[in-house]
């Protein structure tokens, strides 16, 4: 077995035990005892909640190696590999997920093989996820491209941010995140507020293409 595999294979093991442990049970709460444990009924409401891509985003058609075909028959050529004055940074949201757990629902593994489909041929070199639904929504696109799959921290998002950019230019890259982690991110690359994020889960895949922290134009699609 090639260490390639292994290392799938040890991530796919990680995001079942991470399902498993919040499988809800059948325990009833104690009387009185008004609270909602860890996934209040706000977050379970929001990480379910599906919005249509704003009227603002391109379709997608194809994307591949060289460049991006929009619906429009508008192409979008993307510079050239190893051009070390720039890199491409994808970004998109996890699928749904089922309520009361952390593991994508019947849509949200849809929802990540249309993923997977749209950035199968993008000659990405890693694919960061932040948390369960972001690793199971880019594990397959990471699969496809045969690119590196790390983990995304919150509290370190930033710092990982500049890290990509310092040390990946002339490469793609996604970023599966929560809409608050991509919205942020991307504020950083483009110097200010370009686009607005929807939240929740939606259909729309963010393409930067970065000069420099504070210097990248960032197209809004949908696929």
């Amino acid at each position: 077995m090639t260490h390639g595999k292994l290392y799938f294979i040890l991530i796919l093991l990680t995001i079942n035990v991470l399902a498993c442990k919040n499988k809800p049970t059948s325990t009833q709460a104690p009387e009185g005892n008004a609270q909602v444990q860890p996934d209040s009924a706000a977050q379970v409401a929001s990480a379910t909640t599906h919005v249509p891509a704003p009227s603002t985003a391109k379709p997608i058609s194809a994307i591949n190696n060289e460049r991006i075909l929009l619906k429009d028959a508008t192409q979008i050529p993307f510079p050239k590999l190893d051009d070390k004055s720039q890199m491409v940074i994808f970004f998109a949201t996890p699928g749904s997920k089922t309520p009361e757990m952390t593991a994508l629902s019947n849509e949200g593994v849809a929802q990540a093989g249309r993923l997977t489909r749209t950035l199968a041929n993008a000659k990405l070199s890693v694919v960061w996820a932040e948390g369960n639904t972001g690793m199971q929504s880019g594990l397959g696109t990471a699969k496809e491209n045969e690119a590196e799959f790390n983990l995304l921290e919150p509290k370190t998002a930033t710092e990982t941010l500049k890290t990509l950019v310092h040390n990946f230019m002339g490469k793609r890259i996604l970023a599966v995140a929560s809409p608050a982690i991509i919205s942020d991110m991307m504020i950083q690359l483009a110097g200010k507020q370009v686009v607005e994020v929807p939240g929740g889960y939606s259909p729309v895949l963010y393409c930067a293409t970065v000069r420099a922290m504070g210097d990248a134009d960032i197209l809004e699609m949908s696929y």
